[in-house]
């Protein structure tokens, strides 16, 4: 049987899975920048808006290292530099902010079954 949340686990949920949203947003811009052959810099001030977003909503919920990753993401836009040299640091990131997520959601989960035996 599913257990039932509190509702400060659901608001964090909530927040994981709004943040999460918005990051595969990041990603698939990512992503999109990496396959271009031409045209790349069109992406780039998009995911500079998407993973500054991102970073407000990491950042309202109470999770700011995940929130400093965001934002080192979108500096990485703005800095100089050739384009494969970002999009490998991006894509760096975007893996290491996906993973945060997994465990950030697995500790809430844990949390909240702690305590509830307790």
């Amino acid at each position: 049987m599913a257990q039932k949340l509190s509702s400060k686990a659901m608001k964090k949920l909530d927040t994981l899975t709004e943040a999460k949203r918005k990051w595969d947003r990041v990603h698939s811009l990512v992503e999109m920048a990496a396959t271009q052959k031409t045209g790349q810099d069109m992406y780039l001030s998009q995911m500079k808006r998407a993973a500054e977003d991102v970073g407000r909503v990491f950042m309202n919920g109470g999770y700011g290292p995940l929130a400093g990753s965001a934002n080192e993401l979108a500096l990485l836009v703005k800095r100089g530099g050739s384009l494969q040299h970002k999009l490998r640091g991006m894509r760096e990131l975007v893996g290491t902010v996906f993973a945060a997520l997994e465990r950030a959601e697995k500790a809430v989960m844990d949390e909240e079954k702690s305590g509830a035996e307790g």
